[in-house]
């Protein structure tokens, strides 16, 4: 599935002024490695996304902005988080 995905996190979660990145994917049976591109603000990471895909196929884009983390414990909650969800559905 190509096109673009923009993140748009839960209403508690704060990403005003947050950098924002933009993760490029093959798809449509291609293959080869993402990449991530940015900081970007969040208009100017849909943009270039956008364009992209305009100008290329078989690419998906994902555009989210860049978390702050400062402890890796942090990060251990979200991937605890996520598999907890996973295993829900």
């Amino acid at each position: 599935m190509a096109g673009v995905i923009v993140y748009e996190p839960d209403d508690e979660t704060d990403i005003e002024g947050l950098p924002w990145a933009v993760t490029f994917e093959a798809s449509a049976g291609e293959e080869w490695a993402s990449f991530v591109c940015g900081p970007y603000e969040r208009d100017d990471a849909v943009k270039l996304a956008e364009e992209v895909l305009a100008a290329s196929r078989g690419v998906t884009a994902v555009v989210e902005p860049l978390l702050p983390v400062i402890e890796a414990a942090d990060v251990l909650a979200t991937i605890a988080e996520l598999r907890e969800e996973d295993e829900a559905e």
